[in-house]
């Protein structure tokens, strides 16, 4: 089991020369590491990116259940404006807007809850801080879009390839694995919880390798969840300034 965990980080790791690569007449089809890769790829190319997409999640706990939905937004160009931002809705008490925004060496947010603007030290620290809220949507793709200061990106140790299928008509690879060994403590939105077992399958786009669908099975010390994060993705297009602006009030 190491031994695989160990591989399929290398490989991820080390990259792998030329374009991105798709099947071959003949060949059954792309591995799931290569299928990684592409997408990294994918993302770190692209001259521009936005999205529009939701994180869903659905609880089991001994007595009942709950569930959240959080809508989030990307835009983005290389060279230009970052701008990340979602509605946090809770468990259904409240409603609050976040606004993450980098371009260059500034880096400013707005949070409904907190008041209006407030002192960010880094975009990786706002959107770290951010993930719990967005169940890892605030990390997965901007890190993916710039690696490094955007976040995580996506991870999935020990990656098997599982049969394609369609994600809303479009037609995807899908990999599943894990994000890291098991267990770990996860931070939330209202502290931290330890993660005895998990699995990840994603959805990616076989025409551009960009992410459809990413669900997470998770198994936790008092409660299980499964949280399904869709996106609607574009990349190489136009993208109005009012998307990528920073507006001291957001609407």
């Amino acid at each position: 089991m190491r031994a695989g965990w160990a591989l399929g980080w290398a490989a991820l790791l080390a990259g792998a020369p030329g374009g991105l690569a798709q099947p071959s007449p003949g060949e059954p089809g792309l591995g799931a590491v290569r299928i990684l890769l592409n997408v990294k790829r994918a993302y770190a190319s692209c001259r521009s990116y936005r999205d529009r997409g939701e994180v869903r999640v659905v609880g089991a706990i001994e007595g009942g259940s709950f569930g959240t939905t959080v809508p989030f937004a990307t835009a983005f160009v290389r060279g230009g404006p970052f701008r990340f931002e979602l509605t946090d809705r809770g468990l259904g008490e409240r409603e609050s807007r976040l606004v993450l925004w980098a371009e260059g060496d500034q880096v400013r947010a707005w949070w409904e809850a907190g008041g209006g603007e407030r002192r960010v030290e880094s975009l990786r620290a706002a959107l770290e801080a951010a993930a719990g809220v967005s169940a890892g949507a605030s990390t997965r793709v901007p890190g993916l879009l710039l690696p490094g200061e955007g976040g995580g990106g996506l991870f999935i140790a020990a990656p098997e390839r599982l049969p394609d299928e369609e994600d809303r008509g479009v037609p995807c690879f899908r990999v599943r694995g894990k994000g890291r060994p098991t267990p770990y403590p996860l931070s939330t939105g209202s502290g931290t919880v330890t993660v005895e077992d998990e699995e990840i399958t994603v959805w990616v786009e076989r025409a551009t390798f960009l992410l459809r669908r990413v669900e997470e099975r998770r198994v936790l010390s008092t409660y299980r969840t499964v949280t399904t994060t869709v996106y609607e993705p574009q990349v190489d297009v136009e993208i109005p300034a009012g998307e990528l602006a920073f507006p001291l009030t957001p609407q």
